[in-house]
């Protein structure tokens, strides 16, 4: 399974990281709101490798982040649909933030990730937790985050059509330590890809995370035309519950430490053949997700 794909409107399939670099490479990014008092990147300029920000940082085109100590948290800038694929992003390698990531309305964040290139990148620390309100997607690998990471995302549709269609995106988690509670609502362009252990995706192996906290999945029912898949939550070590309502996919692999629920007329899909996520739970308390 790709990292994220997607079909352009006449039905030939693409990379949508491909498509972001093509063109996001020449924007200026999508207009900022008005002026918070922190720092802005990039139209402020873009903190340079080794050095630190106070005062937090407002992020109102593509801001990449190496090696920077943020104190004040992040603020990813709304993106108009207007702007098209001109959206504010930023991305972070090796960096650490205190005071958390919101990113807003049609917008992205890459932590631990390279969303021009589709790569996984330097892992990154972020203090204070992510909130996605309405972002088009939000992607972690391999990084630590202490606080919540609560998520609703954007329709894809203003882009590029339907999901029935293939104009589909995901928001990837892969090896992940977060101490705090996740709470993802998808929406009906986006895929939860959280664990996905021994399959290969073009950025590297995404495997399941550790969550000292609870899990809620909910609405995340886009089905891959081209694969039949739904959400993939595999591999995962979590400490309390995990809920998953009104949702299709796939549930294996996970070690629980409460109970696992499904709700809401929620399908657990078969495992793919040849996924060596495809095993049974470890279930501490009730389990109604069994397939």
């Amino acid at each position: 399974m790709n990292l994220r794909r997607g079909m352009s409107p006449g039905g030939s399939l693409l990379v949508v990281f491909a498509l972001t670099a093509l063109t996001l490479a020449s924007a200026t990014g999508a207009q900022a709101r008005t002026a918070t008092g922190a720092p802005s990147c990039p139209s402020g300029g873009t903190p340079a490798p080794g050095s630190t920000v106070t005062g937090g940082l407002e992020v109102d085109g593509i801001c990449s982040l190496e090696d920077v100590t943020v104190y004040g948290g992040i603020s990813v800038d709304p993106s108009p649909e207007s702007a098209g694929f001109n959206f504010n992003l930023v991305q972070l390698s090796g960096s650490t933030i205190f005071g958390g990531i919101v990113v807003g309305e049609g917008s992205v964040a890459g932590v631990g990730v390279d969303e021009l290139a589709g790569q996984f990148t330097v892992p990154s620390t972020v203090n204070g937790g992510i909130r996605a309100n309405n972002a088009l997607w939000v992607d972690s690998a391999y990084s630590t985050i202490r606080g919540h990471v609560t998520g609703s995302f954007k329709s894809l549709s203003f882009l590029c059509g339907s999901p029935e269609n293939g104009c589909l995106a995901a928001s990837v988690w892969c090896g992940n330590v977060l101490y705090g509670n996740m709470t993802l609502e998808s929406g009906p362009s986006i895929l939860i890809l959280a664990g996905d252990p021994g399959e290969a995706f073009p950025a590297g192996q995404c495997p399941g995370n550790t969550i000292h906290g609870s899990v809620v999945l909910k609405d995340s029912n886009v089905v891959e035309p081209f694969s039949g898949e739904g959400f993939e939550f595999e591999g995962n070590n979590v400490t309390a519950s995990v809920l998953v309502d009104h949702s299709t996919g796939e549930v294996y692999g996970n070690t629980v430490g409460g109970s696992l629920l499904c709700t809401n007329g929620t399908v657990i899909q078969p495992p793919a053949p040849g996924d060596p996520s495809g095993t049974t739970n470890a279930v501490r308390g009730a389990d109604t997700c069994i397939n």
